[in-house]
């Protein structure tokens, strides 16, 4: 269905301002006739989640609960950082890209320490920031040699709005098909771009995972990490994250396509 979609509706998906207010969302009745999935339906309790993260935090936002849900009755998590996310602050002199870049690998490990994965390694590609695409197929034959047929694979969705979350998601479905393990799709920006009923978003193809108090409450506290992303940036723009994402953040239920 993605591929139907004519690629000048594709290049109208525009991330700025601060996005749909999470309160038009949560009004929608769509989003309430979204089929939910039981933990169990996406990944057994002794199966691995690998999460294809483009930047550190997108594991965060994307299925930080899921995560926390599965690493707490003993499941495994593998997350793969595709970039250090060191381009966030074009023009900076506070955070040039040498500095942000270390800066933010440390972020992401506290936050997933909140989820969970005290110490765990993270498998870094240390691919260049914003620049994804040209890299792309050694992404995804770098993701064939560790993915395992029955993993969970977690990416950001390959229409998301942004270019390096668009040629993740492409590259681990590539990956996916290859090994013939299952992919979900987390759309991280649609929620900023789009709006209810958007014809550019396959919603029929969209499922739910209904999250625990906990796992919300770690999530919150996962993103908190990241403050490099929740500070105004000294080139007179706003935070990366700003309110209308960490809304979604507090979300009762996180959303995949499949």
């Amino acid at each position: 269905m993605d591929a139907l979609i004519h690629e000048d509706v594709i290049q109208k998906r525009v991330i700025e301002g601060d996005g749909m207010p999470e309160s038009v969302w949560q009004a929608w009745s769509g989003l309430g006739q979204v089929p939910r999935l039981g933990l169990d339906d996406w990944v057994s309790p002794r199966g691995r989640i690998v999460v294809v993260a483009p930047h550190p935090d997108d594991e965060v936002l994307a299925c930080g609960a899921l995560i926390g849900m599965h690493v707490a009755r003993g499941g495994d998590c593998l997350v793969v950082g595709v970039t250090d996310g060191e381009a966030s602050h074009p023009g900076s002199s506070e955070w040039h890209v040498d500095r942000l870049g270390p800066a933010r690998r440390i972020e992401r490990m506290r936050g997933l320490s909140e989820l969970g994965l005290h110490g765990t390694e993270v498998l870094r590609f240390a691919l260049p920031d914003g620049g994804v695409e040209a890299h792309a197929e050694q992404l995804a034959l770098g993701l064939r040699r560790l993915l395992r047929p029955t993993d969970l694979v977690i990416a950001t969705w390959r229409l998301d709005g942004h270019p390096d979350h668009e040629a993740t998601g492409r590259a681990a479905a590539r990956a996916c098909a290859a090994v013939g393990c299952k992919l979900a799709e987390s759309p991280v920006w649609m929620w900023h771009w789009s709006s209810p009923e958007d014809a550019r978003v396959p919603w029929h193809r969209l499922r739910g995972l209904s999250l625990t108090p906990l796992a919300v409450d770690a999530k919150r506290r996962a993103i908190q990490h990241h403050l490099t992303q929740l500070a105004p940036r000294d080139t007179g723009d706003g935070p990366v994250l700003g309110a209308g994402i960490l809304g979604r953040v507090g979300r009762d239920t996180e959303y995949f396509f499949v």
